[in-house]
């Protein structure tokens, strides 16, 4: 996935170029919906539920592009790297062939293998918001540095 400085890359920060980058975060806030109703609230415990269905509700109302939701998307994305690892297991693979006889592997549970990827579905979401915010500030402010 890009991340911020690729979204950006050779990019000039006009009007057109935020519009762009709020066309992105709107598409992916699209995918991050529907994973967060169809992947990440059913593998909650009923009483977890409450802040992904928020997050969830807000995109679909069209109400993502502040810094209170992209605050919410990196503690949602947080608490859901907590469950990934909960359920990711490291253990050793035993193998004639290797050099040291065997090497560390990794198992991660389906339930865990789906948030992790919801995750970065997540933390991308929070960087097109972040780059969407970050270019319309800058084409707010900068007239006023440049005048004074």
């Amino acid at each position: 996935m890009p991340r911020l400085p690729e979204l950006i890359e050779g990019a000039e920060v006009t009007p057109e170029a935020v519009t762009r980058l709020a066309a992105l975060a709107i598409m992916q806030a699209h995918i991050a919906a529907d994973e967060l109703h169809d992947i990440v609230i059913p593998l909650l415990p009923p009483a977890k539920r409450t802040f992904a269905s928020s997050i969830a509700r807000r995109i679909e109302r069209g109400d993502f592009l502040g810094e209170d939701v992209l605050r919410d998307l990196e503690t949602f994305t947080y608490i859901l790297v907590r469950l990934v690892e909960a359920g990711t297991h490291i253990y050793w693979q035993g193998d004639d062939n290797h050099v040291r006889g065997g090497y560390d592997a990794v198992y991660r549970e389906p339930e865990s293998q789906q948030l992790a990827e919801v995750a970065a579905e997540l933390a991308l979401l929070a960087e097109m918001i972040l780059a969407t915010l970050s270019a319309a500030r800058a084409i707010r402010e900068t007239p006023a540095l440049t005048d004074g």
